[in-house]
């Protein structure tokens, strides 16, 4: 089960006329676990204020809410929140409706949504992270063991299959529970627990446990027999033209219990990009590929290769590394490749947010974003500590926030009543940019889906705060992705289509489905070409300049999308 929880987000605006009052109102929820549900109502006020507004709710079991409110001016909005908490479990209709003073009418018909809550005797919830230290690995779908104080114990799933998961359905009447990962579940994936159980004492009204977020930590029982090496993410950083410089990240694992072997490293660089191996063990370049071993590799090791190019590659130019590792023994050669691509900047806002996604996204697809936060330091003194500080959109699902990697050492927490996370780098001492450029910088890499369930044209943006010290924030810019395909187009059935090669130079073709047409648009949204009669699932790019675009694949049962690299 890919997904935990949805938030349903429900947006509703009814208009009268230009006249000042009430003219519509929006409203979300997110019902599916904890005690009280809550809905945020957001009432838009016309040119006159509001005199006299009464938002009603009806529950659906037989409570209503009634919310009287009034603005000293026009022009304006006024939010406010309603709560109810549920007795029994089951799916309820709560209808909503705004009535407005100075119009001496409802704003429209009423709105309504259906929920589900769990009821007052299984909304007890909290998150815990299961990861094992050496190697790296976050175990999913961990089930565990709450014992309550009857001695009752009740074994639960998680309702997300990533490392930060929400366990929901405890009695919050029957604290104390003590937890403990289940040990048919240890037992069967050879590891032992090595945090101690843990107990929940009590919740608070909305259902959350006291300690709401626990990590537990395993170890391997029994050593591996082969290496398990893995890309676990690979980033390029800063390849600015001015500068001539630019900074390639990688994060390779043995993900393997107890292993300690050699890996061999084979990358391929973009033309004229120039790698610094000094910090490489046994380089070697043969042409546009670095090769270079990674020995005695038991956990995973954090690799940065410095590289120079010509100061005169114009900006927007994409670049991509192609990389691969290789062992003889090798258990899992799933996660042994990566393409790690990005575009050469000029100039540039070293305080910024990136996400890997196009801006149009599969409004039918659950997608999964990777967001990395850049900073740099462009004081006169080092950075004794820097904090980014970022809130999740309410259109992504937090419970299934992942830490990916930074270049620092960092601690990470989440608020889930705020949906703030946060990234301390603690003693970091970050650089001064006037004095040393690569010292000066850091980055944090996260990734995180969607809520299932997002109708079309639903709007994700994120946006970092990055503090230095004790300095004022800094405000990276607003990362904006659509659930909506290039000029409204729809997807039905899903089909698994490959395209290939990626980066392609003067032709892609097509494995998996018969294409009937493509579109391929560029970053701005605008199509530069539209193929049909496609023959032997091949199309030219003779027409098409090098750059980074989105294309767009129909077949009789579908139409999805993919980003493609052109290289000429």
């Amino acid at each position: 089960m890919k997904k935990i929880y949805t938030l349903l987000t429900l947006i509703c605006f009814a208009s009268l006329t230009s006249f000042g009052q009430t003219t519509g109102y929006s409203f979300f929820a997110d019902t599916l676990y904890g005690c009280q549900n809550t809905f945020g109502v957001q009432m838009t006020i016309g040119t006159l204020p509001e005199i006299g507004g009464v938002l009603s709710v009806d529950w659906g079991d037989g409570n209503t809410t009634t919310y009287n409110y009034s603005t000293t001016s026009g022009n304006t909005t006024h939010y406010t929140q309603v709560t109810h908490g549920y007795t029994l479990p089951g799916t309820y209709t709560v209808s909503f409706n705004v009535y407005s003073g100075t119009a001496a009418a409802n704003v429209d018909a009423g709105q309504t949504v259906a929920i589900t809550p769990p009821g007052a005797s299984n909304c007890g919830y909290l998150w815990i992270y299961t990861m094992q230290t050496s190697p790296s690995v976050n175990y999913t779908n961990v089930p565990y063991q709450f014992t309550d104080v009857n001695g009752t114990i009740t074994i639960l799933m998680p309702t997300s299959n990533t490392g930060m998961t929400v366990y929901t359905g405890l009695n919050p009447a029957n604290a104390p529970y003590t937890a403990q990962i289940d040990p048919n579940w240890l037992a069967v994936n050879g590891l032992i627990q090595t945090s101690p159980n843990f107990t929940i004492t009590s919740f608070n009204p909305n259902g959350m446990a006291n300690n709401p977020q626990q990590t537990m930590t395993v170890s391997c029982n029994t050593p591996s027999p082969n290496p398990d090496f893995g890309v676990s993410y690979g980033w390029g950083s800063n390849f600015v033209a001015p500068l001539q410089t630019g900074n390639l990240y990688l994060n390779i694992c043995n993900y393997a219990c107890s292993d300690t072997s050699d890996v061999s490293v084979s990358l391929q660089m973009p033309g004229n990009f120039i790698p610094n191996t000094s910090g490489l063990t046994n380089p070697v370049v043969t042409g546009n590929v670095l090769t270079f071993d990674i020995l005695g590799l038991s956990d995973c090791q954090y690799i940065q290769i410095p590289f120079t190019f010509p100061g005169n590659t114009p900006a927007g130019t994409p670049y991509c590394f192609q990389l691969a590792l290789s062992n003889p023994n090798d258990s899992y050669l799933g996660n042994n490749l990566d393409t790690i691509c990005g575009v050469v900047l000029n100039s540039y806002d070293p305080n910024e947010k990136l996400v890997d996604k196009p801006m149009n996204i599969d409004p039918n697809a659950v997608e999964e974003f990777e967001y990395v936060i850049h900073f740099q330091n462009d004081g006169n003194y080092d950075a004794m500590d820097v904090v980014v500080q970022d809130t999740i959109a309410a259109n992504l699902d937090l419970s299934t926030f992942k830490y990916v990697g930074s270049k620092h050492g960092v601690a990470t927490s989440i608020d889930p009543s705020t949906r703030v996370v946060t990234f301390s780098f603690n003693d970091i001492n970050l650089g001064q940019s006037a004095v040393d450029l690569d010292a000066s910088q850091g980055f944090v890499v996260y990734s995180i889906s969607e809520n299932a369930g997002l109708p079309e044209g639903s709007v994700i943006e994120n946006t970092a705060y990055i503090y230095f010290d004790f300095n004022p924030a800094i405000v990276t810019n607003t990362t904006y992705n659509i659930n909506q395909l290039p000029l409204g187009l729809n997807e039905s059935k899903n089909e698994l289509i490959t395209l290939y090669p990626n980066p392609a130079e003067d032709k892609i073709q097509f494995s998996g489905a018969t294409v009937d047409e493509v579109l391929i648009y560029d970053l701005t949204g605008k199509m530069i070409l539209e193929a049909t009669n496609i023959l032997n699932n091949e199309v030219s790019l003779n027409s098409i300049q090098t750059g980074i675009y989105q294309v767009v694949l129909k077949t009789e049962n579908s139409v999805s999308t993919q980003k493609l690299v052109v290289k000429k």
